[in-house]
């Protein structure tokens, strides 16, 4: 069943290279970002382009310099806003009000909670592959989009 569009978030882009089943797209950043709900976290904002890795079965279809529309389901952007921002808020204010009631240190809380930030970040470093399964993109050519 085809998803509507307002359950994708898209962007359009340029296909930077193509490796076997892997077509690596230049997100353009556009000034419709200025509406977009999750402009502060998606992080198009801050950067004038991103590379997106799609992959893709028709690989072979795209070529180096074509322009393409590259969409992910947006209960996904919810979930990497959720394991990219959230839960490590979550974690550090806990951290920081649970040591400080025990230890009444409000340096020592700063610091713990901040070092515990490197085996989160280090955990989806570690489970990267499986995250990239979970995290699929599409890819469509610009003239084909609806």
């Amino acid at each position: 069943m085809p998803t509507k569009k307002s359950d994708r978030i898209e962007h359009p882009g340029v296909v930077e290279r193509l490796e076997d089943n892997r077509v690596f797209v230049q997100i353009e950043s556009q000034s419709a970002c200025g509406h977009c709900q999750a402009k502060g976290h998606c992080g198009m904002v801050e950067s004038a382009g991103k590379t997106i890795e799609v992959i893709s079965d028709h690989a072979e279809r795209y070529r180096e310099g074509q322009k393409v529309m590259v969409a992910i389901e947006r209960s996904l952007g919810y979930k990497a806003l959720l394991l990219g921002y959230i839960y490590p808020f979550l974690i550090m204010l806990t951290t920081l009000f649970a040591v400080t009631l025990l230890t009444g240190n409000e340096g020592l809380s700063a610091l713990i909670a901040a070092l515990l930030m490197v085996p989160y970040y280090a955990g989806l470093y570690h489970y990267k592959h499986r995250l990239r399964k979970t995290f699929t993109f599409r890819i469509t050519p610009s003239d084909a989009h609806i």
